[in-house]
């Protein structure tokens, strides 16, 4: 019966806790875009801060799939993040194919600025709408969120 409960209580917790920490996701996320890109006009590289957003953003996509009461825009700037991806790996050929043949493949890489980065520029506003949506259809998951944290964590202290 207590093994049952503490269960009930662990599933209760995911779905409480989901709003708020897939509002977290989409405030985090573009703020980092924004980060990285003011660093990139300083000339700082990060080399690996790309692949941790795409995991993140695809944590953030499976969170807010699970939200039923926000709007299906949820779902845009994950998708758009999956597209700039999806281009960065179609442009490596044409990029090692002008390298290999003397070239610096900086011409290659000016072209994907131009697509890649307004593509950027509309998923992190619309991370921003979402984190806003996401914040008006669940105005108290941070109570409900600590609420069924303390409710679980009671009940496996007492166990």
């Amino acid at each position: 019966m207590m093994k049952e409960n503490l269960k009930v209580a662990k599933q209760e917790m995911k779905e409480k806790t989901r709003p708020y920490q897939t509002y977290g996701y989409y405030l985090a996320i573009p703020i980092v875009y924004i980060v990285i890109f003011v660093l990139s006009f300083l000339d700082v590289n990060l080399s690996n801060v790309g692949m941790i957003l795409f995991v993140f953003t695809i944590l953030a996509n499976i969170g807010a799939s699970k939200l039923k009461l926000i709007s299906k825009r949820k779902y845009v700037a994950p998708i758009l993040i999956y597209v700039v991806n999806a281009l960065g790996i179609v442009f490596l050929v044409p990029i090692f194919v002008e390298i290999a043949s003397g070239g610096t493949g900086d011409a290659t890489l000016g072209l994907i600025g131009l697509i890649v980065f307004p593509i950027e520029i509309i998923a992190i506003i619309f991370f921003f709408i979402t984190a806003n949506d996401i914040k008006k259809a669940y105005p108290m998951m941070a109570q409900d969120s600590k609420d069924a944290r303390e409710a679980y964590l009671t009940l496996k202290k007492n166990r």
